[in-house]
This record gives C-alpha cells, sequence and structure tokens, in this order.
C-alpha cells in the first residue's frame, strides 16, 4: 500500500512540475506578444509624428504650391489616429498600483500632454496597460473602422474619443482640511499608497497619502449601484431559499458510485482508497515479503544457515532467574577473588 501511495505522490510532483513549466512558457510567451505589441504601437506613433513633421516642412517650403493631402482615400479621416491606440500596450509582469479608481478627480501633470494642467474626471482605468482616460480631457480624432460602421446608425467616419493617459501621468486632486483657512483645499496628492486589510476592516479608507502622520486616508469614490431588473421568468427569493431535503445520518447524501465517478475511482493521483482494496494491497505485500524471505532461506551457506539455527535454540531456550542464594554466592565469590589481587606498584619518577 506504501508503493501506491508513494506513486500517487510522484504523480502529484510530477503534475506540479508540469503545470509550472506550462506557466513559464506562457509567461515567456505573452512576454514576448507584449513586446511586439510594444514595438508596433511605438513605430505607429513614431511614424504619425515624422509624417506630421515632413507635411509641415513641405507646407512651409512650398507655400500655395504644397500638395493636398485630404483627398482621396483619406478624404474624411485625414488627421486622424489610428483605434488601435486607444487601448494602449499593456505592460509584463505585475503592474504597479496607482491607487486611481473611476470617478477620481485628477490632475494632468505629464510633459507633452496637450491639456497639461487641467484637472478631470477618471472615466476608464486600464490597469495592465498603467493608463487611464480623463473625461474631455486629451481628446484625439479617430477614423471610425469599417466594421463599426456598418454595425451602427452612426455613420460619421470621424469620431472625438479621449486618448489614454500614462497614471504616472496624472496626480489626484482631493480636497483636505486647511488650518490656515479653516475650510477645505483641493490639494495635489504627490504619491497615494493602499490600505492594509486591518486598517479598511476599521472604517478607514482604502487608500492614504504617502508620507504623512497621523495618516490621511482618502477614501475610493462610490461606484453606482445598479438597479436590479426584475422579470417573469425570474425564480422568487422564497421558492429559492425553501429547504427541500434534510440530511440524515442513515443515508449519506450521495451514493458511493457517484462519488467515485467525481473523484476518478482509477486516477493515479488518488490517496483515499476503499478498505477491500487497502487490504487486497496489504495481502499481495505480506506474500511479496514471504516469497522473498523463502528466496532467502535457499541462499544461504551452510555456515549461515547454521549460525541461524544457533540463535533459534538460544531464542527458543528458557533463562531461569537467578534467587537470592545465587546472588550470595556470586559476592562471596567476587570478594574472594578481589582480595587476591594485589595492588599494582607505583611509578617513581
Amino acid at each position: 500500500m506504501q508503493k501506491v501511495l508513494r506513486a500517487a505522490d510522484r504523480a502529484k510532483t510530477q503534475a506540479k512540475r508540469k503545470v509550472l513549466a506550462q506557466r513559464q512558457k506562457a509567461g515567456r510567451v505573452d512576454r514576448a506578444l507584449l513586446e511586439q505589441q510594444k514595438i508596433v504601437y511605438q513605430k505607429e506613433v513614431t511614424s504619425d509624428i515624422c509624417a506630421a513633421r515632413t507635411a509641415r516642412k513641405e507646407d512651409w517650403l512650398l507655400g500655395s504650391l504644397s500638395p493636398r493631402r485630404d483627398a482621396g482615400s483619406s478624404t474624411d479621416t485625414y488627421g486622424t489616429v489610428s483605434v488601435r491606440r486607444l487601448n494602449g500596450v499593456n505592460k509584463p509582469g505585475k503592474c504597479r498600483d496607482f491607487c486611481i479608481a473611476e470617478g477620481d478627480r485628477v490632475v494632468l501633470v505629464g510633459k507633452g500632454l496637450r491639456d497639461q494642467g487641467k484637472i478631470g474626471v477618471v472615466q476608464s482605468v486600464l490597469y495592465k496597460a498603467e493608463a487611464c482616460t480623463v473625461k474631455g480631457l486629451n481628446r484625439v480624432d479617430i477614423a471610425t473602422p469599417e466594421y463599426i460602421l456598418e454595425a451602427e446608425n452612426d455613420k460619421r467616419p470621424i469620431r472625438t474619443v479621449e486618448l489614454p493617459i500614462p497614471l504616472s501621468a496624472v496626480r489626484l486632486v482631493y480636497p483636505i482640511p486647511n488650518p490656515e483657512i479653516g475650510s477645505l483645499r483641493d490639494v495635489i496628492i504627490a504619491e497615494l499608497r493602499r490600505s492594509s486589510n486591518g486598517e479598511r476592516s476599521l472604517g478607514f479608507g482604502g487608500r492614504y497619502v504617502a508620507g504623512t502622520e497621523p495618516r490621511i486616508y482618502i477614501p475610493f469614490p462610490e461606484k453606482p449601484t445598479e438597479e436590479d431588473m426584475e422579470y417573469e421568468i425570474d425564480t422568487l427569493r422564497i421558492e429559492v431559499e425553501e429547504k427541500t431535503w434534510a440530511p440524515t445520518l442513515f443515508q449519506p447524501p450521495m451514493p458511493p458510485s457517484i462519488i467515485d465517478e467525481l473523484r476518478n475511482k482509477y486516477s493515479i493521483f488518488r490517496d483515499r482508497h476503499d478498505e477491500d482494496y487497502i487490504r487486497k494491497r496489504d495481502q499481495l505485500a505480506a506474500e511479496l515479503e514471504n516469497a522473498r524471505s523463502k528466496k532467502e532461506e535457499l541462499m544461504l551457506t551452510p555456515l549461515e544457515e547454521y549460525h541461524r539455527m544457533k540463535r533459534l535454540e538460544r531464542s527458543r531456550t528458557v533463562k531461569t532467574p537467578i534467587d537470592n542464594a545465587m546472588m550470595v554466592n556470586i559476592g562471596e565469590l567476587m570478594a574472594r577473588n578481589a582480595e587476591g589481587i594485589k595492588p599494582r606498584a607505583a611509578f617513581s619518577d
């Protein structure tokens, strides 16, 4: 039976190693794909910037002779950006927690942003890409894809949407009491950190301002509650909560055959077995051990067989207990022997 359990343990260990290797391989593949997406995204942004610089230089040099670029296939979509730039680029591995959520008031502090210094409300957060969209800020024109035009009634070829902004380029704006003024005042929070589970359980906010002592807690914005719609086909709550089965001590919750089907009776990972199976395995192990001992007896030399026979005879002989008279005789004999022993001569220097 121990052999079966060891085989199950080895199978579990091998399965864990296999799953770990698959996860590591999938992680490497995902990181490679994300790196390729990042390269494609950066190339697209760079090509748009280079094309705009080239067009600006031509317009300045040629003046009225400069070519008309809003013609041909780009008549309605000239000056727009690709729709692929709306999703950003996901970053591999663990992303940084900026403690920014939907509904927060933030200010744009990143360099190169057209709306730098303006305050807006976070519309959505792309946690994997470490970016967010702010309502009414960093708006760009995008070319509406053909499949969207075919699926919707709105046939405008150009739409204005908010482009994602890196979370590192925004800062939270929150009203904090000012002791000098005696009222609330909007403050730009440089860094936020998430509160621990114990602090949140005590009623503190989910985040706090880094470097403050005592800590200044700032709660996350409340999400709008969605109204539950009821329909005629919905099951009533009173019917769902009605107890239709009561467990007893005389009947198991399910037949043993169903349990074997659920946990796969013949799986190599199984470590719980029936008593009949355990008894058969123990009997088989005892038979194997008996056969092994018989083989060892056939391989004994005459000398080893003689010593084995003597050991059996000694083990079968009954040892007679020593009575008090025998103990007295032994003590007297030891005393006489001790008197006849001469003391050793001491060594002189």
